[in-house]
């Protein structure tokens, strides 16, 4: 069958179209994944991630660390940190929590050029239990890189509030208590301010790729 001069023509027009559609989904792909300035609003509802438009500057906090040493949140900058409220006496939330999170840590990619190091927190609601003696081997069981805060009700409770985060003792019939709180992943950009969060139910994949694409953004 022979093909006329304005058939080829069509063909070729048509060829050009898809050509250019598929650059455009291509771009479009690469601005959000490889250098995501703006992040769409569903990719982030699919990951049960809130990021918001201009980060929240908190109060530097003034608490101590695993450690017993001051933290007042000068570790938060020049990395991206994830921070978890919970406590070492939690019977099952909070250990599948942090178990969790050693998954996504694991699966993070090395930190060089522009993909910043990721810290994780576990930040005590039980301070009255939770003494650096308490934290240290309850954080380092689930990874030696993991980070435990405590410090005074106060200065907790103020820490927890910047960070969307509430909590509350409740007691237990046997005379004890136990502590409820909000089950979120705080997110703490390298300026230190409160970047947005993530609520449960967490997905390991999921988190991991929400975070190489956060610590990738300029």
């Amino acid at each position: 069958m022979t093909v006329s001069a304005a058939q080829r023509r069509n063909i070729r027009y048509t060829a050009f179209a898809l050509g250019g559609v598929i650059a455009l989904m291509l771009s479009l792909f690469i601005r959000q994944f490889i250098n995501p300035a703006e992040l769409d609003a569903g990719w982030l509802r699919s990951r049960n991630a809130v990021i918001f438009e201009a980060p929240r500057q908190i109060d530097p906090p003034r608490l101590i660390d695993q450690e017993g040493l001051p933290f007042d949140g000068s570790a938060f900058i020049g990395k991206w940190s994830v921070v978890y409220f919970g406590f070492t006496y939690c019977p099952d939330v909070c250990p599948t929590t942090l178990a969790l999170l050693r998954q996504v840590q694991d699966g993070l990619k090395p930190a060089q050029g522009r993909r910043l190091p990721v810290a994780f927190y576990l930040s005590s609601v039980d301070p009255a239990r939770d003494t650096p003696a308490q934290l240290k081997p309850y954080v380092t069981h689930f990874s030696p890189a993991f980070s435990g805060l405590t410090g005074e009700f106060l200065d907790v409770h103020r820490f927890a509030t910047q960070l969307n985060t509430p909590f509350r003792k409740s007691l237990l019939p046997d005379g004890g208590y136990t502590v409820d709180h909000g089950s979120n992943l705080a997110l703490v950009d390298p300026r230190g301010h409160f970047a947005g969060f993530v609520t449960p139910p967490f997905d390991v994949a999921k988190l991991t790729e929400l975070l190489e694409v956060m610590r990738a953004r300029p």
